[in-house]
């Protein structure tokens, strides 16, 4: 079950695409100018796979000592792959029917913050893509077949073979995306003791839906390069704007 924070405040977070807060501009260059006791930093190349049975997988991990109640920026920032496949198949006309086939498949990876093992904020969706198509072609080529075959039909041999038509669809993307997280007074929280190592982490949540009968176990996100960056700063005036 996953945990929620107790007194620890969460102001907001701001989103690395599109346009920033300007405050925050000037947060960042400043904490970044800063000693390098002020931040800490995790990287790595690997690849790593999320399937959608694997729940929360741990994608970026560390750690950062404060002494006193102290405001932190998160920025985290990745390389996302994303791959969807729809399929349609020709069904023999009944009546009734009017020969639309529709099929969609959605994936998805939310990423969730962690700070000192309790959920931080809400889940961020950091790639999502649904893949839709509908049509009523194939059922109309398949009724074409059906037709000229009766047509053709000598005694018990059929002249034509009409096989089931199907339209195939799929795409496979990778991109890069980020996101940044503020936490004010970090350690203010009575159960978490002064001068002690605070562990912040990010996980990754796969979510597949597709609407394909034969739908593939095997799909995955695939994260590829990431950054995890933690610097403390002080963000009192940035807080009393968020906080209106």
């Amino acid at each position: 079950m996953m945990k929620t924070p107790k007194n620890l405040k969460l102001l907001g977070v701001i989103a690395i695409l599109g346009a920033s807060l300007a405050v925050s501009g000037f947060v960042i260059q400043d904490a970044i100018a800063a000693s390098g006791a002020n931040k800490t930093a995790y990287y790595t190349g690997d690849t790593q796979e999320i399937f959608e049975d694997d729940g929360y997988v741990s994608l970026a991990i560390t750690t950062l000592k404060t002494a006193k109640p102290t405001d932190v920026l998160i920025l985290y920032n990745e390389e996302c792959s994303l791959y969807t496949e729809i399929q349609l198949k020709s069904k023999k006309a009944q009546n009734g029917q009017d020969g639309v086939e529709v099929d969609t498949a959605r994936a998805a990876q939310m990423i969730q913050l962690y700070v000192d093992d309790y959920a931080y904020g809400p889940p961020i969706t950091m790639c999502d893509r649904t893949f839709g198509i509908q049509s009523n072609i194939l059922n109309q080529i398949q009724e074409l077949c059906v037709s000229v075959d009766n047509l053709n039909t000598i005694g018990e041999q059929e002249l034509l073979e009409c096989d089931e038509s199907f339209l195939r669809l799929w795409i496979d993307t990778k991109s890069a995306h980020g996101w940044n997280w503020v936490v004010v007074n970090l350690g203010q929280d009575p159960d978490f003791s002064l001068g002690q190592m605070h562990t912040i982490e990010v996980k990754g949540l796969y979510i597949d839906e597709d609407d394909t009968a034969n739908d593939v176990d095997t799909e995955a996100v695939v994260v590829g390069q990431r950054s995890l960056i933690v610097i403390k700063t002080h963000l009192d005036v940035a807080a009393e704007n968020l906080e209106e």
